[in-house]
């Protein structure tokens, strides 16, 4: 069990003992009237514990965070403290332009007991290296939170490596999502400042290499503990071996979850590329978790409130094909 952070909470030292493995991004459960599943919500949370998970990263693009009024944002939150009840760390995610409803945000989760939170640069007027460092100034300096940044062309920008070290001077600035969609950039990053921060790339298919030779130690934000169902086993035990320095063993048993990390890429890492957002892939997604017994309900409108029926049944043949169902 983690404990709630306190006045005077230590970012870096917990960050340095606490901030590695599987830091998991969950969807959020709507019932058919678009409104919060609650009951859903904290069964998922259940079986993400248990699934052993070793953090869980909230409120985001792919909990639909954006799309919810500040109240439902706060009772969200309030759930999935409720549900976790101090089992596994938390943090949330802050997509927020105004520096001052970002900073309310943290304060309101840090009463909570969350632990973290993971902030993406404004996704309008900072759109220069020294705009995002003062927003970061700004923000950091208002909380004990453990803050890892979230550099994704989603934003809009995509602020310089320097400016990443400006950022980490701030002493609660504890890791980087480096969701650039480019490995070899979070390989330099993690060159430049992995003395200093935390650098996770958040694609699955390179975290066995990324242990083994990359100093890897972080897989944060993205979903595939989640999702692998039948196959989570073998994810598990190749990072178990990657870790443990058996690289040849942990990269063979690696390679046979291709057919998974081919669907996976497809629905949902193939769509941010080509659009810049997360919209394409939520309903695939929705589908993958109901698949699995999860948990997903509808999407909020304005997006796609299901899957097609037919695009659900080709996912759920593609998904058996690959061993997860």
């Amino acid at each position: 069990m983690t404990a709630e952070p306190e006045v005077g909470f230590d970012a870096r030292a917990w960050a340095a003992e606490q901030l590695r493995g599987f830091y998991m991004c969950p969807l959020t459960p709507f019932t058919e009237d678009f409104q919060l599943d609650e009951a859903g919500l904290g069964e998922n949370i259940e079986a993400f514990v248990e699934m052993g998970c070793d953090g869980l990263v909230v409120g985001g693009f792919f909990a639909e965070g954006w799309n919810m009024t500040l109240a439902e944002w706060r009772r969200y939150h309030e759930v999935v403290a409720e549900a976790a009840a101090g089992r596994v760390p938390l943090f949330t995610i802050i997509l927020e332009n105004s520096a001052y409803q970002a900073v309310e945000k943290m304060r309101f989760v840090e009463a909570l007991g969350f632990v973290g939170a993971e902030i993406m640069n404004p996704s309008v007027q900072f759109k220069t290296d020294e705009g995002v460092v003062a927003y970061f100034d700004f923000v950091a300096a208002a909380t004990d939170l453990a803050i890892v940044l979230y550099r994704t062309p989603v934003s809009g920008y995509v602020y310089g490596h320097d400016a990443v070290l400006r950022i980490a001077e701030h002493p609660n600035v504890v890791g980087v999502k480096n969701g650039t969609l480019s490995w070899t950039d979070s390989i330099a990053l993690r060159r430049s400042i992995g003395d200093r921060l935390i650098v996770s790339e958040p694609n699955e298919r390179y975290w066995a290499h990324d242990i083994a030779f990359f100093d890897g130690r972080l897989l944060y934000g993205e979903l595939s503990l989640l999702l692998y169902g039948k196959r989570r086993d073998e994810l598990r035990r190749y990072t178990d071996l990657a870790f443990g320095g058996r690289a040849d063993e942990a990269l063979a048993l690696s390679a046979r979850l291709d057919p998974v990390r081919e669907v996976y890429e497809d629905i949902l890492i193939g769509r941010i590329a080509a659009t810049g957002s997360y919209l394409a892939a939520m309903p695939y997604l929705k589908a993958w978790f109901e698949l699995l017994g999860l948990h997903a309900g509808c999407l909020r409108p304005p997006l796609q409130a299901r899957l097609a029926p037919a695009e659900r049944e080709d996912l759920a043949g593609r998904l058996s094909a690959a061993g997860v169902l």
